[in-house]
């Protein structure tokens, strides 16, 4: 079954033009550096589940008890659950995904992935990679590559930070691995009526924190992902189909592509029209 976060809980940060960008914004008390919700053990079970088929892809690195110490307190001081200090438990006890990054005499590097639910990435392909590496295939990727040094020491050096990044997609699941059989767009949309396109398609919001270690020489980076059924989400606040509508029209096609709804962005262009 398909663990769904209520429409009214998804983030909306649809922007029209839409630019691959920071977009980073200071964590202060509120809004908050992790997410826990009533849909934590489903989360757990399905973090379970992943780490059965792949454990080597979803749980891969160094251990490093002092940065595991930080982050269970962390948890703790915020949400009042005690997570023991190890990286399984830490993956299966949080909602978020998480990496830690060394801070070496090139840059910070990952050095532990606990990604459990990667949106079409390989964990294993971004282990021991820096910022630049990281993003190097991203479309449009600019600005990041342009702020990659700053966007670091901010985020992992000096203070948390928040982002957020969405995506449509034709599958529910939270783990987007690419080695996972999923459903693709060309046959969700070969099987239904041009009325009911939308219904097919979800909204997938990762929600991204930072947690600086200075004194340790560590940062580290959090994923939180949810999921909700597109129609659910435009309906929870009016002008969103018409917001998604020009956003996705304002996508570059390299994005587009990068997105993987090549052959699907005219009809989904099309639905959005007809619905609003």
């Amino acid at each position: 079954m398909p663990v769904l976060t209520p429409a009214q809980q998804i983030p909306w940060t649809v922007s029209t033009p839409f630019r691959m960008q920071p977009g980073l914004q200071r964590l202060a008390a509120t809004p908050p550096l992790f997410l826990r919700d009533a849909l934590a053990g489903a989360y757990a079970d399905s973090k379970r589940e992943v780490l059965r088929e792949r454990p080597r892809q979803a749980l891969l690195g160094e251990t490093d008890s002092a940065v595991l110490q930080a982050i269970a307190r962390a948890y703790a001081a915020q949400t009042g659950v005690q997570l023991p200090p190890d990286a399984e438990a830490l993956a299966l006890g949080m909602q978020e995904d998480f990496v830690v990054l060394h801070d070496e005499h090139d840059g910070m590097r990952t050095r532990l992935l606990a990604v459990c639910f990667p949106s079409s990435w390989d964990p294993a392909e971004k282990h021991g990679l820096d910022f630049a590496a990281i993003h190097q295939p991203v479309a449009d990727n600019a600005l990041l590559q342009a702020g990659a040094a700053g966007i670091v020491n901010l985020a992992f050096r000096q203070a948390s930070m928040l982002r957020h990044v969405w995506l449509l997609t034709p599958d529910s699941g939270l783990s987007q691995h690419p080695q996972r059989v999923r459903r693709r767009w060309e046959d969700v949309f070969a099987q239904v009526d041009r009325k009911d396109w939308l219904d097919q398609v979800y909204f997938r919001v990762e929600r991204q924190t930072t947690l600086p270690l200075p004194a340790l020489g560590r940062g580290v980076f959090f994923i939180r992902v949810m999921v909700c059924p597109l129609v659910q989400v435009l309906r929870a606040a009016p002008g969103r189909f018409e917001e998604l509508h020009d956003a996705l029209a304002s996508m570059s096609d390299a994005v587009v592509a990068y997105r993987g709804m090549g052959t699907v962005r005219a009809r989904l262009l099309r639905a959005l029209r007809e619905a609003a």
